[in-house]
Formats: structure tokens, sequence, C-alpha cells
């Protein structure tokens, strides 16, 4: 088994992080209406680490502090193991999640077919976590 690295976290913040990642969503679907790819899909990327983080610290009061992003989809399962809704979400943040890279440090510049499915993924990835945390702001 994996060790994972995680801080505690008071679990009334989450807000701050679904304040952040319902941001970074924002600034993802303004910078595809400007043409810039690139900063919608790194955008969509964070708005999903931070939304991640947010249900993390609402249901365990843990955050993933590891260097791998992937790692922290250990933790999102581990919230509900067997609900198959958290199991098409971890695909979902996996793949988004998987873009990063590329996306930030890499040569080639990101499509706008990327940027697109990245927004896709991240506002889908954003309305389940809203849904799994009753008292989220709706914003």
């Amino acid at each position: 088994m994996i060790k994972l690295k995680t801080r505690n976290v008071e679990r009334s913040s989450f807000p701050n992080y679904l304040k952040k990642a319902t941001e970074c969503r924002r600034a993802a679907v303004r910078s595809y209406g400007q043409g810039d790819w690139n900063a919608a899909a790194i955008c969509a990327i964070h708005c999903c680490i931070s939304a991640c983080d947010a249900i993390c610290t609402y249901a365990l009061g843990l955050r993933y502090t590891g260097e791998r992003h992937t790692d922290a989809i250990a933790l999102l399962l581990s919230i509900k193991p067997n609900d198959e809704r958290y199991k098409s979400n971890a695909t979902r943040l996996s793949r988004i999640i998987n873009t990063k890279n590329m996306a930030e440090y890499e040569e080639r510049l990101v499509f706008r077919k990327e940027a697109e499915k990245a927004i896709k993924d991240c506002e889908r990835f954003l309305n389940f976590i809203r849904s799994e945390i009753p008292s989220a702001n709706k914003s």
C-alpha cells in the first residue's frame, strides 16, 4: 500500500478550496473564450486540484501534499471507495491531471480541442464535488 503524503486541515476550510476551484473554472472559461488554449487548460487543471482538496478537506480533514498529483486520486477514492460516481470522477480527475505536465512544462502548445476537453472535464468534476458537499455555495 502506498503511503500518501497528507496534511491535517480544518474541515471548516473546505470553502476556501472550493472558492479557488470556482475561480480557476471561471478563468479557464474566460481564457478559452479569448483563444488562450494553454491558460484555459492550466486553469481547468488547477480547478480540479482545488476541487479535490475541497472534498478531501470536507470529508476527511486531510489534504494531499505530495508532489505527484495522481496520488491525490487515491485520497479522493478513500472517501467512498465502492461508489461508482467516485470511481468515474477519479477517472476524470486522472485524465485531466495527466495533461498537467504537457500543458505546464513541455514545449508543445495545448490544442483548442484539448482545452475544450479540459474545461468540460473540470466543469463536470467541480459539479460532482459540489453535489457531495451539501452546504457548498452553488456559485
